[in-house]
């Protein structure tokens, strides 16, 4: 099954975006697969990556009750994708546990992206709602993820909440780690911690220039891309573990270094709710993506209506899925570099060349 399977959804992102541009022009639109709430801005640790700049609540955000109505009764009518709560730390809103009983009785499946760190006070409020899918951050060895997250204590917190979900029985817990210029070369020394952790799978994120990320110099290099690259590639034998979008595409090898071929989702099956109700097509800063609010506009009517651009070809960042938006937007896009052995870091458009030449399918 699974040989049979590398070579049918080898081209199954080209069909999918063919399919989806073709019922843009009918004036359909598929209903999305996940859609993200930020949940807050609050967050009690202030890391260098963090694309939402989290630290203080955001003035104005949605209460439970607003993101019960606008949010989670409009993913039944959207057929029920999955919830992704983030933040910030949604941990910290103290009607959380309202929140996600709501969509536990709304059968609409919820997920949680978290540092961890006040998951072991909340196991009650997770037996009972369990969530589909739990994320916990685990930036690199102990010294180094307590030094980068600011805070003594949170590499072991965010361990006992890995051990913790799965105790309760979480069906997927994921050790996420957003890989940067100072933790790439740590990685090896992570696997042994990683597969004694309990969780079910290892995620490697890519730093952005979002938020204050956007202020550190903290993308990888090229050669520390193709390493990493290269680790996760070996590891898919011994451990599951995926790169997740900020990487792009890799071609024909995408089924080397994740379960289904690569597609940018930004706009064309998630969009993300930020604090105040604004949905953009994935993580961004920048507001001025938004395609509406959910407290003036109906979220399905967002969905349907927004984000023309990922939806159809023209654009030269935006209608091209291989390549992850968020990077590319800011023409850091890595990659050539981790895939195709070219430094394109900084050209995107240099990238389409070296994925035709590579014969990589554009629809």
């Amino acid at each position: 099954m699974g040989f049979i399977h590398r070579f049918l959804s080898r081209r199954a992102a080209a069909i999918w975006q063919a399919e989806t541009r073709l019922l843009h022009r009918l004036g359909y639109v598929r209903p999305p697969h996940a859609v993200q709430w930020l949940a807050t801005s609050l967050c009690d640790l202030r890391c260098p990556h963090c694309y939402t700049q989290a630290g203080r609540r955001t003035e104005g955000e949605l209460t439970a009750s607003e993101a019960c109505r606008h949010i989670i009764d409009e993913l039944v009518v959207l057929g029920r994708p999955t919830f992704v709560i983030a933040g910030g730390e949604a941990l910290l809103r103290k009607d959380f546990g309202e929140i996600v009983a709501y969509a536990h009785r709304s059968q609409v499946p919820w997920a949680l992206h978290t540092h961890g760190g006040r998951v072991e006070q909340l196991l009650p409020v997770f037996a009972r709602y369990p969530p589909a899918m739990v994320a916990v951050s685990v930036d690199g060895p102990r010294t180094y993820h307590d030094q980068f997250r600011g805070r003594e204590g949170s590499f072991d917190g965010a361990l006992r909440a890995i051990a913790g979900l799965k105790q309760l029985g979480c069906p997927e817990v994921v050790a996420g780690t957003t890989v940067n210029r100072h933790n790439a070369d740590l990685l090896a020394d992570m696997l042994p911690i990683v597969l004694d952790s309990g969780a079910d799978s290892w995620g490697l994120h890519l730093v952005t220039p979002e938020g204050r990320a956007g202020g550190h110099d903290l993308l990888p290099t090229a050669p520390q891309l193709r390493r990493v690259a290269s680790f996760a590639r070996r590891l898919r034998g011994l451990v599951h573990v995926e790169l997740d979008n900020e990487w792009g595409s890799a071609g024909e090898d995408d089924c080397f270094y994740r379960d289904q071929p690569f597609l940018c989702g930004a706009g064309r099956f998630v969009c993300v709710v930020t604090p105040t109700g604004e949905v953009t097509p994935c993580t961004t800063t920048d507001r001025g993506e938004s395609a509406g609010n959910v407290r003036t506009t109906k979220l399905r009517d967002i969905w349907a209506q927004g984000f023309a651009a990922f939806r159809q070809p023209g654009d030269p960042t935006r209608g091209e899925g291989l390549d992850c938006w968020l990077q590319t937007r800011h023409g850091k896009s890595c990659r050539g570099a981790a895939f195709f052995g070219a430094d394109h870091t900084h050209d995107p458009h240099k990238l389409v060349q070296v994925s035709r030449l590579r014969g990589d399918q554009h629809v």
